[in-house]
């Protein structure tokens, strides 16, 4: 790994406004690199720490979906249920657990489908969400099993199952089962992903860049983004804050085997066959419980997922087979996300 190579990359980004945070490579247990640019919070000048909150989005599905395979370890559900067994006005019959962790469930397309019936006046979340859908004005896209799209309010449905077969809160599920044993101190799990909801000590100021004025500016305050607000009541797929810190402790944890168990991590990185026993193509790749999934030529198996919000981008690779992680997490939009990827950098330097 060449350091300074690496480095440059991060600050080109930085330079065009497209990169402030923290980014990280661990080999084993150790930090082998660490880069920031900017700050936690421009107008304070705050710099970053490793002990930093970030909103990390739909990096959440992963945690979520784990929410579900220890609920499957205790016995309490298993992947195959139908999710009427729990929410029993769930009007999808043949929709089971694993087709909403797999995103092969069919749901409606949330905002092409749905966005125009909310009410942008007050703060919608699953509750809303679960009644529109049982309101049976918006019908399955297709068989559940037979094709793939990414969906939000799958992971959100995911949520009020671990609630109904846990007994507990999503968000005290989540902090006693996951974020405490794995020793994640600073991770919660909330019930909003409008930030201005939730105790924001330590969490990094979002940002978005104007191009036009040539300056940062808070996300929340562009009326562009005014969705922050009425879409700030949803929780299972993206409400998670969290440090690159805990990330860490999370991926060591996931190595460990104690709190998510071996068969069940297994299930995770699994790549989805659809009905027709054809891999399920997540744009371009394989995708399991919360990873995309694919192989890299030098780093072999790649289990990945990103997240981006208002503010907010990030990224954790994990490449089991070289025991390199990747943790990336951004207090600024980033456009084009998907080009800025450290690990094609990496693969780039070999």
């Amino acid at each position: 790994m060449d350091k300074m190579q690496l480095g440059q990359y991060l600050h080109t980004y930085h330079d065009k406004h497209q990169f402030d945070g923290i980014a990280l490579i661990a080999y084993k247990d150790s930090i082998v690199y660490g880069k920031t640019n900017g700050y936690a919070n421009n107008e304070l000048g705050t710099p970053f720490k490793l002990s930093i909150k970030f909103q990390i989005a739909s990096l959440s599905k992963q945690f979520t979906a784990f929410g579900i395979l220890i609920l499957e370890q205790e016995n309490k559900l298993k992947t195959e249920d139908y999710v009427y067994q729990y929410l029993p006005k769930f009007p999808f019959k043949e929709i089971q657990i694993k087709h909403l962790m797999n995103h092969t469930s069919g749901l409606p397309n949330f905002v092409d489908a749905m966005w125009k019936d909310l009410d942008t006046t007050r703060i919608n979340g699953n509750r809303e969400m679960l009644l529109m859908l049982e309101s049976k004005k918006y019908p399955l896209q297709w068989s559940p099993g037979s094709r793939w799209e990414y969906s939000d309010i799958g992971s959100c449905t995911l949520a009020n199952v671990i609630e109904k077969a846990s007994g507990m809160n999503f968000k005290e599920f989540m902090e006693e089962r996951l974020s405490k044993s794995a020793g994640m101190t600073n991770t919660s799990a909330e019930f909003f992903t409008d930030y201005r909801t939730i105790d924001n000590s330590d969490l990094a100021m979002g940002y978005v860049y104007d191009a036009t004025n040539n300056i940062k500016k808070i996300a929340y305050q562009s009326p562009e983004n005014s969705f922050i607000y009425w879409l700030g009541g949803f929780y299972g797929d993206g409400s998670v804050v969290s440090t690159a810190e805990d990330l860490l402790k999370w991926d060591k944890a996931l190595y460990e085997g104690e709190i998510v168990h071996p068969e069940s991590l297994k299930k995770a990185i699994t790549p989805t066959k659809l009905n027709d026993g054809k891999l399920a193509d997540a744009w371009g790749t394989g995708y399991g419980f919360g990873w995309f999934l694919y192989h890299s030529e030098n780093f072999g198996t790649v289990q990945t997922h990103s997240g981006g919000h208002p503010g907010y981008s990030s990224r954790m690779t994990r490449c089991p087979d070289t025991e390199i992680t990747i943790i990336l997490l951004s207090n600024l939009s980033i456009p084009e996300f998907w080009n800025f990827n450290i690990l094609k950098e990496l693969e780039k330097q070999q």
